[in-house]
């Protein structure tokens, strides 16, 4: 099975350097597959999980190198990109050289390491081309929001136990939370961890928003609620909360907090009448609550999730600030190396990963990046959000702005999720290529502002009609 998974892979590289358009969707069905076929693999080798990369990697290639001439495009239409990369990869150097200095397997670290540091760059350039071409990026949501909608059937049967191949995560793993007087059972589904579940989970009810809510240049600019994409949002609930993963279910509150107040800085008006559109969402989102309330299995599930809110400061405090300090005192100023911290190093190199229990996102920075690369990677980032807010301040257009203001909040709640755990990006590229993505299509739809009405006697349609 892995055999012929691998050249569905190559024939799907093929086919997106020659049109990444075509390509992304193919990664996207595929990243899906993975899992499944990783899981009814002899051996459940990891090289399954990783090789997806490649069809994204080709995409890239295709709009980069292609006779369309991506590059160029976004080299003319954002010419500081090139400065932000360059700030951005120097910041790579220092754990980079530790690495290759340090271990036997120091190479191998450092590649695993760039790889992961390095899709940010490739999911980000990918979004900027999509946002010149949004019809296109509207056919890419609604195939991810579709197939993971349908891989999410596999929650399901697990909490019903069915005995259905590909079921639960990873063998040799037993996925569980322990509170005083409960054990939450946390499940995985099709997915290799509940972690990967929980993340697909509420991207895809963020998404469903999305495209029910983005209205577009509608006639009387009014929105169209497609019933197809509330179902999604509420279905894709059931995974969220059987997952487990507080990090997760707290994902779409963000997402909502961060949209209202994009808008309220960004338009300053019409976030009420949306504002109470999502919280529509959540409402019926928690139905489930309601007619599962006296199953143990979710009354479990429940109490854990209770405890989210107490526990954000706590965590923050000990997880991310005394995390630094402490990871500052083992490993010092320069840290450990490129790749050390990186989720999957386990297979390459055990022993440079005995002090390496970074969960979050931020101490793995300084794990691997010491304080000099962090230094590096926050000059890259300050640049980019200081040409981001001018280029916000510009926006007049009100369903240009809400539209950002979406992938803004996408971004926003991913973000979290990887301030509080950086596993399910480090160690899943693809992941973090389809964030960054959206990150790409947040800064590409800055750069259309030039083109609407209000500039350009050509017809815009900024939405996802």
């Amino acid at each position: 099975m892995d055999f012929i998974f691998y050249i569905t892979v190559v024939i799907g590289a093929l086919v997106a350097v020659t049109d990444w358009r075509v390509g992304l969707p193919i990664a996207i069905v595929l990243d899906c597959l993975r899992d499944p076929v990783r899981k009814l693999t002899e051996g459940e080798p990891t090289l399954v999980t990783y090789c997806v990369s490649v069809v994204w990697a080709a995409a890239f290639v295709g709009l980069f190198f292609g006779s369309e001439g991506g590059l160029r495009q976004i080299r003319a239409r954002f010419p500081w990109v090139e400065r932000v990369i360059t700030w951005y990869v120097l910041g790579l150097l220092p754990g980079a050289v530790l690495s290759l200095t340090l271990y036997q397997n120091g190479i191998l670290l450092a590649a695993l390491g760039f790889i992961s540091y390095a899709a940010p760059l490739l999911g980000v350039g990918l979004g900027i081309a999509l946002a010149f071409q949004l019809k296109h990026l509207r056919h890419l949501l609604q195939v991810y929001v579709l197939v993971n909608c349908i891989a999410f059937i596999g929650s399901l049967a697990e909490w019903l136990q069915w005995d259905w191949p590909a079921l639960g995560g990873l063998a040799g793993f037993e996925w569980i939370r322990h509170m005083p007087g409960v054990i939450v059972q946390l499940i995985s589904g099709f997915f290799r961890s509940p972690d990967i579940a929980g993340f697909h989970a509420a991207n895809a009810m963020m998404v469903s928003a999305i495209l029910l809510l983005n209205r577009g240049d509608k006639p009387g600019m009014r929105r169209r609620i497609n019933p197809l994409w509330l179902t999604t949002a509420i279905w894709s609930f059931m995974p969220l909360l059987l997952c487990g993963r507080r990090k997760m279910l707290i994902m779409p509150v963000i997402f909502v907090a961060a949209y209202l107040l994009y808008i309220q800085l960004a338009a300053r008006r019409n976030f009420v009448q949306v504002g109470s559109y999502l919280l529509l969402i959540v409402a019926i989102g928690a139905i489930p609550l309601v007619i599962y309330r006296d199953q143990d299995a979710i009354a479990d599930h429940q109490a854990y999730y209770a405890t989210t809110i107490s526990d954000v400061a706590p965590r923050l405090r000990d997880n991310v600030a005394m995390g630094i300090v402490e990871t500052l005192r083992q490993s010092g100023l320069m840290g450990s190396g490129l790749g050390v911290a990186t989720q999957g190093a386990q297979h390459f190199a055990v022993e440079e990963r005995q002090d390496a229990w970074q969960e979050d996102g931020i101490t793995r920075l300084f794990k691997e990046l010491g304080v000099p690369g962090v230094v590096l990677i926050l000059i890259a980032l300050s640049t980019l959000l200081s040409h981001c807010r001018r280029m916000i301040r510009k926006q007049r257009y009100l369903p240009l702005i809400e539209l950002q203001a979406m992938f803004f909040a996408l971004l926003m709640a991913n973000f979290a999720s990887f301030v509080a755990s950086h596993q399910h990006f480090s160690g899943d590229p693809p992941n973090a290529l389809w964030v960054l993505l959206f990150a790409g299509v947040f800064i590409g739809t800055l750069g259309l502002g030039a083109s609407t009405p209000a500039r350009s006697n050509q017809r815009f349609t900024p939405g996802l009609p």
